[in-house]
């Protein structure tokens, strides 16, 4: 078990600025190479490659490991000692989220034991997300299909079914003969070939829908709010955005969604189509200075892409809106900030947060409340030139922040919340490069056991500068608590609570006066 030190604080009032795209671009796997690569590179078939610090994955291997027994917490979860407070506010407008299924997710860079599958099933997951299935590869010519090109995906597939992990898969790579952007291969689908893309769909679903693979998640493209320009034209990035477009190319492709969308279910009436994970770089109803101290606006047209599938008519074309979310650490121990959404640990919490707010607003402008959101990448990022990446101060404030992060996804009924990723980008691993565990896997591992099947029930803000949420498991209660100013609180509660856990399930001592800092506490009750 690993302790932190102490360290002394001091008040951040600064909030990053705009952080360039070259470094918010989130890259997904590519099909091979085991090290990261940088921007502007693009990942080769043959050798080791790196990509903007996300390692690229792959060979498969069956497991050979058997699965491990459902998690439970460290005790019993109780029932509330009390009703809530009327500074609880209920939530409102948000679609439902079925019991039992957490928001708890991992991507991964191969579905495999060299890929870390073990830790994967031991952490409590629920989601993986692979990105590897390339159109490509499977049709380089118009009307054939060479399945053999992803008999190493489909290991991966039968090994996430046969462990019980739900797969998000994301489906990218126009080939040569179907690009809109000739040599473009990580753009949009020409106009006269998307049906041949909807039927290429069509038999895909229908072939790996059924056992042993059991795939119903299909995201179609990783972040297709990114302009060709932008990254290599074999990139992860979706690069369907268009800079020319009042909305950045989304309309067109809410048009390969209307046509793509009705093979798919047709393939599988239980297949969910996901928006390829939106970067929304930039907040577009408040958008940032550009760049900061400039005194002038980014436009965030890029952000207006949703918009744009929308406004098309795209809406009902697709199941879940899958976006990203990452924030920075701001170098102090539970700090971390993202400038382009005017997002911090002290005001709006987790950016997921004020990203999932906008999409939900848009959905229903455009007469779509109840469609589901799942963030698919999900982190903390260190970005520092110097030794903090490495110090004990980020590695607390990480398994902080995944805490947090799962508690607001909760929150915020998000279907899903899927860490980038398990051996992490800019250091957001959850474990090392030999996947031993990192205190970040000790707290998501206690998260997804302290989360399952739990309900939101409202928010805690009786207690100034402490944020919080109470939750529901099977009938029994418990709260997570932190100090959102910085500041050390000593709260006074009605009654003494049956236990007491930090982020990684270390009991801690149980009393009517708690003391809170930055350091999130689990908080259970006696019915």
């Amino acid at each position: 078990m690993v302790k932190f030190k102490p360290m002394e604080r001091k008040k951040v009032g600064m909030i990053f600025g705009r952080i360039a795209v070259v470094i918010v671009l989130s890259a997904c796997t590519a099909r091979t190479g085991s090290l990261p690569t940088q921007l502007g590179e693009s990942p080769s078939p043959t050798t080791t490659a790196t990509f903007n610090s996300k390692p690229i994955s792959t060979p498969e291997v069956s497991a050979t490991f058997s699965p491990q027994a459902a998690i439970t917490p460290a005790t019993s979860a109780t029932l509330p000692p009390q009703p809530l407070s009327t500074g609880v506010i209920q939530p409102t407008h948000l679609p439902s989220v079925t019991p039992g299924l957490p928001a708890m997710g991992i991507e991964m860079y191969g579905i495999n034991p060299e890929n870390g599958l073990e830790p994967v099933i031991k952490s409590g997951a629920f989601w993986v997300r692979r990105n590897a299935l390339l159109w490509s590869d499977v049709e380089p010519q118009q009307g054939q299909r060479n399945w053999g090109a992803l008999a190493g995906l489909e290991n991966e597939m039968k090994n996430a079914s046969s462990y019980g992990l739900n797969l998000i898969l994301i489906v990218r790579s126009t080939p040569s003969w179907a690009q809109k952007i000739p040599g473009v291969a990580c753009g949009a689908v020409q106009p006269d070939k998307l049906a041949a893309f909807a039927s290429f769909m069509h038999d895909l679903v229908a072939r790996y829908s059924l056992p042993p693979y059991s795939v119903k998640y299909w995201e179609i493209g990783n972040e297709p709010d990114v302009a060709p320009g932008l990254v290599p034209p074999d990139s992860v990035f979706g690069c369907w955005g268009d800079a020319q477009d009042a909305y950045y190319g989304g309309g067109y492709y809410g048009e390969m969604l209307k046509v793509v969308y009705p093979q798919v279910k047709a393939a599988d009436t239980r297949a969910q189509v996901l928006i390829g994970g939106l970067l929304l770089d930039c907040d577009p109803v408040n958008p940032p200075e550009s760049p900061p101290g400039s005194g002038k606006l980014n436009d965030c047209i890029a952000s207006r892409f949703l918009e744009g599938i929308l406004k098309n008519g795209g809406g009902d074309f697709f199941d879940i809106v899958a976006y990203h979310a990452y924030d920075y650490y701001a170098n102090m121990v539970g700090e971390y900030v993202n400038g382009n959404w005017h997002s911090a640990w002290n005001t709006t919490g987790p950016v997921s947060i004020a990203k999932a707010r906008y999409i939900r607003s848009l959905l229903t402008t455009y007469g779509h409340p109840d469609k589901s959101l799942m963030n698919t990448e999900s982190a903390l990022l260190c970005i520092s030139k110097d030794q903090q990446c490495q110090s004990e101060e980020f590695a607390s404030t990480k398994s902080y922040y995944v805490a947090e992060v799962y508690a607001s996804a909760l929150a915020e009924a998000l279907q899903a919340n899927l860490w980038y990723s398990l051996t992490g980008w800019r250091d957001s691993g959850l474990v090392d490069d030999k996947f031993q565990p990192l205190p970040a896997y000790d707290a998501f591992r206690f998260s997804a056991s302290m989360l399952q099947g739990a309900v939101f029930v409202g928010k805690i803000d009786q207690f100034p500068g402490v944020k919080g949420y109470e939750f529901s498991r099977k009938q029994q209660p418990f709260w997570i608590l932190w100090s959102q100013d910085g500041a050390d609180h000593t709260i006074q509660l009605s009654e003494a609570p049956t236990a007491v856990y930090d982020v990684i399930g270390k009991q801690v001592t149980v009393s009517r006066n708690l003391n809170l800092t930055v350091a999130p506490l689990y908080i259970e009750w006696n019915p």
